[in-house]
């Protein structure tokens, strides 16, 4: 049997446009003509084949890219070399991803990745603009958000971002595009006060009229952090439209209602950072800065407790502050437990249920002293529910013998929904999205619950929680949850209760879907999220043609596998 072909290879650059092995046309600019052989361009893609064995093709028009980026891109399947440099990289790219080039794709992505590892305070605002421009069209043209997730990240980085890109990119903001504006809200999300500035100077400085993107920026820009952060340029800005500009009666009455706005919640905002979070748990981390409280789990940190031994894990776990509601103590205690199992055995034949049912019926009385000590708010039922394998029987015995799930219905499980995922538009999450994107959720309590509080408001009682990864050497690694306290973000039909919603009681729990009937609750599966507390944070396990992330051995997840964060509280 002949060995399987692996490319990239050379086949010979001499070989290309001859006329003795050329058994298709590739129809360039200007009625120029390129003959190749159908063979070596299918051992690249399955698109090839389709087009040459199913389709029986043997004329492509390929005038859609220029005649220099097609001759490198076929220069490159039969050498398998490619020199890229600013002019070629937009067709190439494409058509890597046209055809399916899955080698020389990746050979693109790392030097658009080298161009952007190279970005510094001294970088000029062309290369930028070439980084920034050729990402957007990548997002836009191929559906593909990794190199503006790359180029915005950087650009967040830079102290001067605002000198060097901002300004000059939004000097014309007018005649932007939505999608251009709504990156330049994110660029500047940690202050967003130089966008108001450019405003107030095309106002002052121009004298124009209040245009369709004023509107856009006014009703996404956080007001209430530009307030905050400098009310005297909020109030410069709104001065200068309203006074400059050509307003309309409706736009009038829109930008004074936004005012309001800002003026009401910057004044319920301060209201809310009264709240002493370090009254409520040493697991909140309130950060005053970005308005928001920050939910410490297993997930992040606490190697000290991982360290114990699963009898030392139980003493502190009736006295220690880290550990802070029964879903924690369960996942932890579960953690501890698989590796003592693991420490004294040698064989990989365990029987689980046995060695539950030993170390439950040696720890019952220590088990029920941390209950009565502790008194933790019970579990929801549909926790356990949730949970697989092992870990399932090891959780059910657990609370059958401590008698700590609620009977009540003073417990939820909430879904997210999806407000925004950074450099998406996507209203469903992928896995990858918490290890490598800024996510937004709103959760909303039941009705029932807003019943309970007496609320007076409309809508629903609920919250804004915030995900933001955590890099290690520039790799995915984890990602930590925060509740966000800034009202300005809240949409119309949701509000918060600081002083009932309690940030201690809230654990966090990842599910996915059936892939071909997510729609259907029955047919998902749930990972704790505090139950990987390694230290190792997720891995790269997959291969570049199928990815796959490890979080603890035996679960792996693609990338793009939906999912949810479930909060139970």
């Amino acid at each position: 049997m002949a060995p399987k072909v692996v490319v990239p290879a050379d086949f010979g650059i001499e070989n290309l446009h001859c006329e003795f092995h050329g058994n298709v046309v590739l129809k360039l600019q200007g009625g120029e003509d390129m003959k190749a052989n159908s063979l070596i361009l299918s051992y690249h893609s399955s698109v090839f084949v389709r087009l040459f064995l199913e389709l029986n093709q043997s004329v492509l028009e390929m005038d859609d890219f220029s005649n220099t980026s097609v001759k490198s891109f076929l220069g490159a399947l039969y050498s398998g070399e490619i020199q890229l440099d600013r002019e070629l990289f937009r067709d190439v790219n494409k058509m890597c991803h046209v055809f399916k080039v899955g080698w020389l794709s990746r050979r693109c992505g790392d030097y658009f990745a080298s161009l952007v590892g190279d970005v510094s305070t001294s970088t000029d605002y062309q290369t930028l603009l070439f980084l920034f421009e050729e990402a957007r069209f990548c997002l836009k043209t191929l559906k593909c958000d990794q190199l503006l997730d790359l180029v915005v990240q950087k650009i967040c980085s830079l102290e001067n971002k605002v000198e060097i890109f901002v300004q000059p990119y939004m000097k014309n903001y007018t005649q932007l595009e939505t999608s251009q504006l709504d990156t330049m809200l994110q660029i500047t999300r940690e202050n967003p006060v130089p966008l108001l500035t450019i405003m107030k100077h095309n106002y002052i400085e121009n004298g124009s009229r209040f245009h369709n993107n004023d509107a856009y920026l006014l009703e996404n820009i956080d007001i209430c952090k530009c307030m905050h952060e400098n009310e005297a340029v909020l109030e410069e800005t709104f001065d200068a439209i309203l006074e400059s500009a050509d307003l309309s009666r409706e736009n009038e009455q829109l930008v004074n209602k936004l005012y309001r706005k800002a003026s009401r919640n910057l004044k319920n905002l301060n209201i809310s950072s009264t709240l002493n979070v370090e009254q409520c748990s040493p697991l909140c981390k309130e950060s005053p800065a970005s308005k928001k409280i920050e939910i410490v789990h297993l997930f992040i940190s606490f190697e000290s407790l991982e360290k114990l031994t699963i009898f030392a894990f139980l003493d502190q776990c009736t006295t220690s502050p880290l550990i802070s509601n029964y879903y924690m103590f369960i996942e932890g205690l579960w953690s501890a437990f698989e590796n003592f199992i693991f420490d004294h055995h040698t064989t990989s034949n365990i029987d689980f249920d046995d060695e539950i049912r030993h170390f439950l019926d040696a720890t019952s009385v220590k088990l029920q002293d941390i209950q009565s000590k502790r008194n933790w708010k019970q579990i929801n039922p549909m926790y356990l529910s949730d949970l697989e394998g092992e870990f399932a029987g090891f959780a059910s015995n657990l609370c059958r013998v401590t008698d700590i799930i609620s009977q009540t219905d003073d417990t939820y499980k909430l879904f997210g929904r999806v407000i925004e995922i950074t450099g998406s538009t996507r209203k469903i999450l992928n896995f990858s999205d918490l290890f490598t994107k800024c996510v937004r959720l709103a959760y909303y309590l039941p009705q029932s619950a807003s019943t309970k509080l007496s609320c007076p408001q409309s809508g629903s009682c609920g919250f804004i929680l915030e995900t933001e990864p955590i890099l290690k050497d520039g790799d995915p690694y984890k990602f930590k949850a925060s509740i966000s306290c800034d009202l300005s973000k809240y949409p119309d039909d949701l509000h918060w209760h600081p002083e009932i919603i309690k940030i201690q009681e809230m654990h966090l729990m990842l599910s996915w879907f059936d892939e071909d009937d997510f729609a259907d609750i029955t047919k998902r599966g749930s990972y704790p999220c505090s139950l990987i507390w390694n230290g190792r944070g997720v891995q790269s396990t997959g291969t570049s043609s199928d990815p796959e992330w490890n979080i603890d051995p035996g679960y792996n997840f693609a990338p793009e596998e939906h999912v949810e964060l479930v909060v139970f509280m």
